[in-house]
């Protein structure tokens, strides 16, 4: 059985789905209303001003 838009209605490609199994949208919709797909946070195990200084660092 295929998985439908929750917004649509239409039904979910076989490819969408198998890049993101937990998606509830299809393409149109997500680039419409925004994904229904979030990633997780993880720690950076640092301050978040060291973080900052590190990604504005440049190599010499």
């Amino acid at each position: 059985m295929k998985r439908r838009c929750e917004i649509c209605g239409q039904p979910i490609p076989k490819e969408r789905l198998e890049a993101l199994p937990e998606t509830k949208r299809c393409v149109t919709c997500a680039e419409r209303n925004g994904s229904d797909v979030h990633g997780k946070r993880s720690e950076v195990g640092m301050d978040p001003d060291t973080y900052r200084d590190l990604l504005g660092a440049t190599r010499s």
